[in-house]
């Protein structure tokens, strides 16, 4: 009986205890701190769950914080009036060791040298929001702290205003950087949030990560930094959006050795350089607004990338470049008032595809770039619409290159073996298509019209021109110039002052072209050039042969062979000779067996050439065509066999064989051969912007 009594009271004392601890549960003490008083008292006499509020006034303290769910702020929560500062700037303002940790509405001041206005060590889920953090060399530092919030804090004249090392999924938000060596800072750290931060006049970078991935830069502002805007160093797998990088010193947003990154919706304005990934390949550049840098976006040594929807204009150096890369896919791009609009320069392997680029420089420019394929791009209003130097093996199909100042699509120097398909080149001020030096090259299906010269080789051999339509040039449809071994077939060469026109030109082949009212001639042959043969066009202009005295070895007609002729006969032999008036040769004279070969023999007036298997038409009835009305002091008069040449000039500055001017210097001890109009890169940078041609 005695027991059970005792183990009765025994009870009842547990459960008035338990009654008795449970009612202190969720009741938050509120502990006042009066100027004069020590803050570090109050944080000692708390316990989980209080709230320490200090009133306006200056402290002078550096705290130390061990107890959590602590609400540490102002009473009147402006920072203005609610002052600590360091006691001992050899220790940090506030020390937190400790989870659920709030401080808010403070004035933080000067910790000392590589210390912390609030240093947060092992700490999560802690709140760090509107203090103000002046003369701090480290405002908010994080160390292997995560899920912490970072809001609306201001800092300025420091070292670091936010570092987070190793520390992850933080959020640091709507804080206001300025005047510090770097704004904000991650260090091997992943899946931060740093968005929304305006960071200003640092003495190196705005926002740097370092070995971080997986990190979402979203809406933020850098500006006016010493070096760059937005800096990533060894950091894979973020997402960088929406964010303004205006009047950086260097780059507004620049990457090394950082691969795998998005960046999208972001503007790099007025910096020395807009966006530069270096050594950061299989990234994503879309939706951009990249506008008056020196380089708008520049890809050095890496690859994998794609370049989409972005809008790059008034760069003066250029608008996309890809240095030393592979791989990239540029697209859809709208370019403009760049110098270089898209330049790919030792590139290889990359597609430009359906991309805008007008009012610049050079619309297309590669330089020293192998295997690329440009498709569907259009360039309008540029000095050039496309052009290649010492660049081989390129495919470029389908695309646009109009109103240029100069020419439309340029091969220059060495620029062999690339293809040029299904290009439209018209109402350029200068060529539509200009080789020079450059060999072995497929021109075909391409439209060229309304330039002052339409397709022009110079010393440029081996090329094949094939179906491509040249219409309404100022003085040339097709020249060559120092050009041997070319093939020059199904080609229409009509409405301009000349038609083909060889100039000291030797060893090439015309065959089935169309060559009709041309003002001054159809084909012209210098007396410098030697061994072409000409032989199933359809010629039909009031000069259709200048041929001058003095070339050898030239053949206007092949071997009789069955096939369908030019003029739909049932053999191929050599040429149709018409007039526009209906009286030419190839008009007038018979054709006894039906072959669609001439009875006689056509004699070259002047020229001691004749083509011995002259067409005739085969359709029932031919209608005249009427050259165009092209004023010029040469003009030809014919007669119903034989033809007058127009009399012209042997030497033209505009036919001159030129050499362009090269300057040799050494950089880094590398001679480095620049030419007039060429660009010169050192570590993927362009160091040299030499005038262009």
């Amino acid at each position: 009986m005695w027991g059970i009594q005792i183990h009765r009271v025994i009870a009842l004392f547990l459960a008035l205890l338990v009654l008795t601890l449970s009612s202190g549960i969720g009741t938050a003490a509120e502990i006042v701190v009066q100027p004069g008083q020590s803050i570090q008292d109050a944080v000692n006499s708390s316990v989980s769950g209080d709230e320490i509020v200090i009133s306006p006034g200056n402290y002078t303290e550096n705290l130390r914080i061990t107890t959590g769910d602590l609400i540490i702020r102002s009473a009147s929560g402006n920072p203005e009036d609610t002052i600590v500062t360091a006691n001992n700037q050899a220790e940090d303002v506030f020390y937190v060791e400790a989870n659920n940790v709030t401080i808010r509405d403070l004035s933080i001041n000067n910790a000392g040298n590589d210390r912390a206005g609030i240093y947060l060590i092992r700490s999560g889920n802690c709140t760090i929001g509107n203090n103000a953090f002046l003369n701090d060399a480290l405002g908010i530092y994080l160390k292997n702290s995560n899920y912490n919030l970072i809001l609306n804090n201001t800092a300025a004249e420091g070292r670091r205003a936010v570092s987070v090392e190793r520390s992850n999924y933080n959020t640091i938000s709507d804080n206001t950087v300025s005047n510090q060596r770097f704004g904000i800072y991650l260090f091997v750290s992943e899946g931060n949030i740093v968005s929304n931060n305006t960071v200003s006049i640092s003495a190196d970078h705005g926002i740097v990560l370092e070995s971080c991935s997986n990190t979402s830069l979203e809406n933020n502002i850098v500006s006016s930094n010493e070096d760059n805007g937005i800096h990533l160093v060894g950091s894979d797998n973020n997402n960088l959006t929406g964010n303004t990088a205006d009047s950086n010193m260097v780059y507004g947003i620049h990457m090394i050795d950082s691969s795998g990154n998005n960046l999208t919706n972001n503007t790099a304005m007025n910096n020395s350089r807009g966006i530069f990934l270096l050594r950061s390949g299989e990234s994503i550049l879309s939706g951009n607004m990249v506008s008056n840098n020196g380089n708008g976006i520049l890809l050095t040594s890496a690859g994998n990338s794609n370049f989409t929807e972005n809008t790059i204009s008034q760069n003066s150096i250029s608008g996309i470049s890809l240095l030393n890369s592979t791989n990239c896919n540029v697209s859809e791009n709208i370019l403009s008032n760049n110098t270089l609009g898209i330049d790919l320069a030792f590139s290889s392997n990359s597609t430009v595809l359906n991309n805008s680029i007008q009012d610049g420089g050079r619309g297309l420019n590669l330089q020293d770039s192998n295997y690329n394929t440009l498709l569907n791009n259009t360039a309008l209003n540029n000095r050039y619409g496309a052009y290649l130097l010492r660049s081989g093996w390129n495919l470029l199909s389908n695309n646009t290159a109009s109103e240029s100042n100069d020419h439309g699509i340029v091969l220059e120097n060495s620029s062999n073996y690339n293809d040029l398909t299904s290009n439209v080149a018209s109402s350029n001020r200068a060529y539509g298509i200009y080789l020079t030096g450059s060999n072995n090259n497929n021109l075909s299906s391409n439209e060229v019209s309304g330039n002052n010269r339409g397709v022009y080789l110079m010393t440029s051999s081996g090329n094949t021109l094939l179906n491509n339509t040249v219409l309404n040039s100022g003085e040339y449809a097709v020249l060559l110039a120092y050009s041997s071994g070319n093939n020059i077939s199904e080609n229409e060469a009509s409405n301009s002052n000349r038609g083909i026109h060889l100039s000291t030109s030797s060893d090439n082949t015309l065959s089935g072209n169309t060559i009709v009212s041309n003002g001054v001639s159809g084909i012209h042959v210098a007396s410098t050039s030697n061994n072409n043969t000409v032989f199933n066009n359809y010629l039909n202009n009031n000069v259709n042969a200048d041929v001058k005295q003095g070339s050898v070895g030239n053949v206007w007609n092949t071997t009789k062979t069955a096939g369908t002729s030019i003029t739909g006969g049932s053999s191929i032999g050599g040429n149709f000779w018409g007039k526009p008036d209906g009286t030419g040769f190839s008009q007038t004279t018979a054709d006894s067996d039906g072959d669609g070969i001439a009875d006689g023999v056509f004699n070259i007036s002047n020229s001691g050439y004749t083509d011995y298997l002259p067409l005739v038409a085969v359709s029932e009835q031919e209608q005249p065509i009427t050259p165009v009305n092209i004023t010029d002091s040469q003009t030809g008069t014919s007669t119903n066999e034989s033809e007058t040449p127009a009399n012209e000039s042997e030497t033209s500055a505009n036919e001159t064989k030129t050499t362009i001017d090269r300057t040799e210097t050494t950089i880094n001890g590398t001679k480095t051969v620049t030419y007039e109009n060429e660009t010169t890169y050192e570590n993927g940078i362009i160091i040299n912007k030499t005038e262009l041609l």
